[in-house]
């Protein structure tokens, strides 16, 4: 029997292809622009989810209603949200307090003051602090900083909190997390300063502390701003750090000492519990709508304040204020209205010493004074940054020591061999669980993110080139918690299905791979721009396509690089907890396949270290020293890696 012929369009597609009119570099170029297209509708999609799930709470409650209440009773329809609102807002607040000052300060110090050495092993310390999972700050911040810190304390002032948990406790531990973003952030921003500035304050006479007052802080300002918005973001958005510190109280009380609760605590405690159904749901996906508004507008915010940044302008003022000063400080070299500037003469001195022949004014002890003093200034601020440099790392010592002396002696064959109900207990189904994981995340969020990475650095002129890049950098601003929550509402509990799909590997993976495509997106698109120029342009020379250079010149180059992103995106999602909350959850055993709740470590590490039983929580510090020590080497390794890469070039 004689086949069909082929339809017209089936004709057409194959005599394109024939015809070579579907070249590689078209191909490549669809590949990568598809990829792009699935960042723009991950995005739309996590908006969507959240507005069609969280309107009906706010078209029948209204969001004032909803606000400007603090009853919160969901069993006699009462759902007021101000408590939780005000537990965020305290808590951040808490964290910015601490961290501002000490976060300018350090990177004040590194910026101006520190030595380069000392400048290389700070930036190393503070990028471990920064690795250090949500889950193990929560973990010591309940044990060594809220029991055995700040509950001492109040016990010795009398107040009843004797816990230690509360607010101050949870703003406190958010202050440690935000530290390493400001500082790093501030002092990218000192040290785009120009050095002329810098040179010609020094010039008229003023000391390092006054360059850095006058001079260095108002042009970096601007970035300085920004450091603390993207911070505020991040602390406003944190979920396990808080939910375990800050003691869950659903009652209204302004003492700092109290305990309370958050938005993001208040989801991953209860959305689990709630059916499609239930006007519950509704008003947590509301409050996560909210929470995602907030989150956008402290990043939009700060990166608007770094992208209007006109260092020019900024510049001019700043000399221009430093001008205005110096002309009327009383440090000024002159009496005189005129410009003045330092000449090789020694400054008068008003002692015995004094060369003979100068005539004693009173204007000379002036100038003699206000410059002891001016100079006394400068070393008491000098040992101020530096103490706020030490603080700044103190936290870092604090925890991996209190971690190991807590949890390595608990760690032996047994955890990495048996199960919880065995005995001795162990935690490997977790182990084995957490691997699965970052593993199915990645074969999704790598390719997806290199795509990515290749249509915003080899395709700069699309049209959707910066609706992309937008909508990744907002990716990488989402709050952990909302990621479980979209993939809970698509893969778990979804509102169209009659009954709920379950926990599995497959919607804990999702939620990773959600998170860690933007990471991977920007470190490859990074190692793609950092590529010589004339690597591309040997091989356009030697006739070579887009897709041929891309393939055999620009991912050999910058493939070390690439890795170096991989690798911290891996410890990232690594030490994640609130999204697998609500999308893998965890099972006391091995999971039969990938549909079943898949364990992981650091959901066990929260698990057990809320249980009352001895043995969960020796189990517990056993499981958050081996994620700190996982962790951490990752991180180191993807440091070594970069550095071998920058050493190679």
């Amino acid at each position: 029997m004689t086949p069909p012929p082929p339809s017209a369009v089936r004709r057409f597609f194959l005599g394109w292809v024939l015809r070579g009119r579907l070249s590689s570099d078209r191909l490549v170029a669809l590949i990568c622009q598809g990829g792009a297209g699935g960042v723009l509708i991950l995005a739309a999609a996590l908006i969507a989810v959240l507005l069609h799930q969280g309107w009906p709470a706010l078209g029948h409650l209204g969001l004032w209603n909803l606000l400007s209440s603090t009853n919160w009773d969901p069993e006699r329809g009462s759902y007021g949200a101000l408590l939780f609102v005000y537990g965020s807002c305290v808590t951040s607040a808490i964290a910015l307090l601490v961290a501002v000052p000490l976060g300018v300060g350090t990177a004040v110090y590194l910026s101006e003051l520190a030595t380069p050495r000392r400048r290389r092993i700070s930036a190393f310390f503070l990028e471990l602090l920064a690795a250090i999972p949500s889950v193990v700050f929560g973990f010591w911040a309940l044990e060594f900083l809220a029991r055995r810190l700040l509950g001492p304390l109040y016990a010795w002032a009398g107040w009843k909190q004797a816990s230690g948990e509360g607010l101050l406790a949870a703003g406190l531990v958010l202050s440690v997390m935000v530290l390493p973003y400001i500082t790093a952030l501030s002092y990218d921003a000192c040290r785009s300063v120009p050095l002329a500035l810098r040179e010609g304050a020094l010039a008229l006479g003023a000391t390092r502390w006054q360059m850095i007052r006058h001079v260095i802080l108002p042009v970096a300002r601007p970035g300085i701003v920004a450091a603390i918005l993207l911070a505020l973001g991040r602390a406003v958005g944190e979920t396990m750090a808080v939910t375990m510190v800050i003691g869950n109280a659903q009652y209204f009380n302004f003492s700092l000492t109290a305990t309370g609760d958050t938005i993001p605590s208040l989801i991953a405690k209860q959305l689990h519990e709630t059916t499609p159904q239930e006007p519950r749901r509704a008003v947590l996906m509301a409050l996560g709508l909210l929470l995602l508004l907030l989150a956008w507008l402290m990043n939009s915010a700060g990166r608007a304040v770094v992208r209007h940044q006109v260092t020019g302008q900024s510049a001019r003022y700043a000399w221009w204020r430093f001008w205005k000063w110096r002309r009327s400080s009383s440090v000024s070299l002159s009496a005189s209205s005129a410009p003045s500037f330092p000449t090789a003469e020694p400054p008068p001195d008003v002692g015995p010493q004094r060369l003979s022949g100068e005539s004693i004014t009173p204007a000379t002890f002036r100038r003699a004074a206000n410059r002891r003093g001016a100079a006394r200034i400068d070393r008491i601020m000098s040992w101020l940054l530096a103490l706020c440099q030490w603080l700044t790392i103190l936290p870092l010592f604090l925890i991996l020591g209190y971690i190991t002396y807590q949890g390595a002696g608990e760690v032996s064959w047994a955890v990495f061999t048996h199960l919880p109900g065995d005995e001795p207990p162990g935690l490997a189904h977790a182990l084995y669980g957490s691997a699965i994981l970052v593993l199915l995340a990645a074969a999704v969020a790598v390719p997806w993110g290199v795509l990515v990475a290749i249509f915003l650095s080899e395709y700069p002129q699309h049209p959707l080139n910066g609706l992309v890049r937008r909508a990744a950098e907002w990716l990488t601003a989402v709050p952990s918690i909302l990621i479980g929550v979209f993939g809970y509402v698509l893969l778990v509990s979804p509102p169209w299905s009659s009954r709920p799909w379950g926990y599995s590997a497959y919607a804990g993976a999702f939620a990773l791979a959600v998170m860690m495509v933007p990471v991977v997106a920007r470190a490859a698109e990074e190692a793609l721009r950092a590529v010589p120029a004339g690597l591309r342009e040997a091989a356009a020379a030697l006739g070579a396509t887009r897709a041929q250079t891309l393939r055999a010149v620009l991912l050999p180059a910058a493939w070390p690089a690439i890795l170096t992103g991989i690798l911290l995106a891996a410890g990232r999602i690594l030490g994640e907890t609130a999204p697998l909350i609500l999308t893998a959850r965890g099972s006391q055993f091995f999971p039969r396949s990938l549909a079943d709740p898949t364990p992981s470590l650091p959901f066990y590490v929260y698990d057990f270290a809320q249980k009352p039983d001895e043995a969960w929580q020796r189990l517990a510090w056993a499981g958050a020293f081996i994620l700190l020590v996982l962790v951490l080497c990752i991180n180191v390794t993807s440091r070594w890696l970069s550095r071998s890469a920058h050493s190679a070039r």
